[in-house]
């Protein structure tokens, strides 16, 4: 029996609880029928929603809903504390908690790096940001649909892909719906991608669901390849660089150690440490760092100076 990439997350998730090697085990409360309270976390809905990494959750006002998963939920900031509501107890401690990485404590990261200004700095800005861990197939299809595009028209795009080839959700009264996968994506051709105006990506993002379909990328064994492997199976979609390759690796499989570049972190590398930039003294901890460099370099553009390193 072969298992899916959510199958083996669930299995390490349970695994990792009972031989207790979470950094952090938050506490779950119910509040009322599918409502909870999560504490103690210092995550930051907003940064780590917000922060270019995922584009399915939107800020209605009272708090952030979206669809991972399968699964429709809203989460809600409090005081050291966040509210899920439409998930049981069983969905929060199979999928959630794990989903927004409230497992993991990245202290440890700063104070391995307190000597690099920059980081320092950009760490405490972004603090409550946290990697979130997403499915392969969306985060490949959502980082080809981002190239070369700007956020709202990147969740405008993703949200009518969704309609489209996805299943409707039925949440708080409204249709949600979910990201295609596998069979949902085998009807799909470059015209019956047009209505969602994703211009010259139709290619790619046609040439990615088919290469998903036929098992050409296979998910599982990707994340069973060593990083550099992985990221070369990713690499033969076409649209798929090495930034696409390493924001796949980052945000849909966990791999930590993987530092997608754009042109803020770009900047960061010309201005901030010029010649002597190599991200893979960061180790395990690049993608933490990135996301503090990328989030605080995007919010500060006029910060561009030398700190101490």
């Amino acid at each position: 029996m072969s298992l899916n990439y959510v199958d083996i997350h669930i299995i390490y998730y349970f695994c990792a609880k009972i031989k207790g090697v979470f950094e952090i085990f938050p506490d779950i409360k119910e509040i009322s029928d599918k409502y909870y309270k999560i504490s103690p976390t210092d995550i930051s809905l907003k940064d780590t929603f917000e922060c270019g990494q995922c584009f399915r959750f939107n800020d209605d006002g009272n708090g952030y809903v979206g669809v991972a998963r399968k699964k429709a939920v809203r989460f809600i900031q409090g005081d050291g504390c966040i509210y899920i509501k439409g998930a049981d107890r069983a969905a929060i401690e199979s999928i959630w908690l794990e989903y927004l990485s409230l497992d993991k404590d990245y202290s440890d990261t700063i104070k391995r790096f307190e000597g690099d200004g920059y980081i320092k700095t950009a760490a405490e800005f972004g603090k409550g940001i946290r990697i979130l861990r997403q499915e392969p197939c969306e985060t490949t299809l959502s980082f080809i649909i981002s190239s070369n595009n700007n956020i709202k028209r990147i969740k405008k795009i993703i949200e009518h892909f969704c309609r489209l080839f996805g299943k409707e959700i039925s949440f708080e009264g409204k249709i949600l719906y979910t990201f295609p996968t596998g069979d949902e994506l085998a009807d799909m051709t470059v015209e019956t991608l047009a209505p969602i105006k994703a211009g010259f990506r139709d290619i790619y993002i046609y040439d990615a669901a088919q290469k998903i379909v036929s098992g050409e990328i296979d998910f599982e064994k990707i994340a069973l390849l060593p990083t550099d492997e992985a990221r070369k199976e990713l690499m033969r979609i076409k649209g798929v660089g090495e930034k696409v390759a390493d924001c796949v690796l980052l945000f849909g499989f966990d791999r930590g150690e993987a530092f997608p570049k754009d042109v803020w972190i770009k900047r960061v590398m010309t201005n901030i440490y010029g010649e002597d930039f190599d991200e893979k003294r960061f180790g395990k901890d690049a993608g933490i760092i990135q996301q503090w460099m990328f989030n605080y370099a995007r919010l500060n553009p006029d910060k561009f100076t030398n700190t101490e390193k």
